[in-house]
């Protein structure tokens, strides 16, 4: 405020100085010895000029002599015209000596501006007082000043009110959930934050919703999990139980028959610690912050190899292999892992696909990843359990066969392999045509 109002009366007092030298330039062209006798026509005409001066600035206009004596007064008002008396003010005194002085009058509000004249004929200096109001500078500062309070009350008062609804709106939502996530710590993961606005809160709400989803996903899989090891087991653990008790009834059996029931129960323990030891290599896998044992991996020597390994089982199912080498590529990975990865994908193909099919494997890269593609023409996954086809314990034809069907883990050890070197997997298939995994895998981690 204090600003506002010194640029105003800056402003004023530059026009009453500007003014004051317009005056003393017509006071100038007169003597004083004129201007002191009554009844000449000079003294007529300065205080024409004063007059219409002071009308057209709405100032009051006072001729002083070198004596401080006021010679002509703008103000014809008999109580309060100075003329004739002598004015002893610094800012007149100062103007009796050369010295251009402004005042400002705080107790009446009153602006004075006193410039010197000159008699250049008898070379006498008198002074021009110029007398404004500035009442309504300080009156319009105080408005504003005023209003200003107003508003800043007015606005605290706001703020006060939008900070009480805002912490009464954010503490209701944050014990929303609290309340939701203490019934989740009790177990309860099907509960969720109801989401009625586009607040920070109703994002913090989504990703815990989000979250909430995906561990009620992740019980259910473990629940499932759970279900298909006990079905995996059983199995063959019902077979053995059934072999033995057969064994322990009969009587006077030939010895052919014993060895096959012995063969029998051999091969459902096989079959157990198959699962069992998928399971091991599944749970290692899945465990993120193992150790890779990185080095150079010639990739296609090492599909040669594994092709190599299961032509036994291709050539006994009839089903021919082929491979592909459309660029030579090497990669830092785990050689061991990522053998066990491929060979999983590649003896899924050589089981579900009929006598006289083809799995063909397909080596490329470019200058980011390697591409291993391992395409098969067999019974295929239709388009709605696709994104199932990974999840530990899945088989496409149900049927749990002993022939076709392994542990339900391969698969899920190729893609917890394949992430575990920040690399993906990707399935597409047809039923009865046959599918097509692409494995991309970094050429350097």
């Amino acid at each position: 405020m204090a600003e506002i109002q010194q640029y105003h009366l800056t402003v004023r007092t530059n026009e009453m100085r500007l003014n004051a030298f317009r005056v003393a330039d017509a006071v100038a062209r007169r003597t004083f010895d004129d201007l002191e006798r009554p009844d000449t026509p000079s003294l007529a005409i300065v205080q024409s000029a004063i007059n219409r001066y002071s009308e057209e600035w709405d100032v009051r206009i006072l001729v002083i002599n070198d004596r401080a004596r006021v010679l002509r007064d703008s103000n014809h008002d008999v109580l309060d015209s100075y003329a004739g008396q002598t004015l002893l003010r610094p800012e007149v005194l100062n103007a009796l000596n050369r010295q251009d002085t402004t005042v400002l009058r705080r107790n009446d509000y009153a602006l004075n501006v006193a410039v010197a004249v000159h008699d250049e004929i008898s070379g006498r200096v008198g002074a021009i007082l110029l007398i404004a109001d500035v009442s309504d500078i300080f009156d319009t500062v105080a408005e504003i000043r005023n209003t200003l309070i107003l508003y800043s009350v007015a606005v605290g008062l706001l703020v006060i009110v939008l900070v009480f609804v805002m912490s009464h709106r954010l503490i209701a939502a944050l014990r929303q959930i609290m309340r939701v996530v203490q019934r989740m710590s009790m177990g309860k993961l099907n509960v969720r934050i109801p989401i009625s606005s586009r607040d920070e809160y109703s994002v913090l709400s989504k990703a815990f919703n989000n979250m909430a989803e995906k561990l009620e996903q992740q019980e259910k899989t473990r629940d499932e999990f759970v279900s298909n090891v006990s079905h995996e087991m059983k199995t063959p653990l019902s077979a053995i139980k059934v072999l033995s008790e057969s064994i322990l009834t009969l009587e006077s059996v030939p010895e052919e028959v014993y060895r096959e029931f012995f063969e029998d129960i051999n091969s459902e323990v096989d079959r157990m610690t198959n699962i069992n030891n998928d399971l091991l290599a599944l749970v290692k896998v899945d465990q993120r912050e193992q150790t890779l044992h990185l080095a150079p991996v010639n990739i296609n020597e090492l599909v040669e190899d594994i092709l190599k390994r299961l032509s036994p089982l291709a050539e006994k199912k009839k089903v021919v292999l082929l491979y592909e080498e459309v660029r030579l590529v090497e990669i830092d990975a785990d050689d061991v892992k990522l053998a066990l990865a491929i060979s999983n994908i590649v003896e899924n193909g050589i089981k579900y696909t009929p006598r006289g099919g083809t799995v063909k494997v397909v080596v490329d890269s470019d200058h980011q990843f390697a591409y291993i593609t391992i395409q098969d023409t067999g019974i295929g996954v239709p388009e709605e359990e696709q994104d199932k086809i990974f999840n530990r314990f899945y088989r496409v034809d149900k049927t749990r066969d002993r022939d076709t069907g392994g542990t339900g883990l391969g698969l899920a050890i190729a893609r917890s392999t394949v992430l575990l070197h920040n690399g993906s997997i990707r399935l597409t298939s047809k039923p009865e045509e046959g599918s097509v995994f692409i494995l991309r895998l970094p050429i350097r981690k």
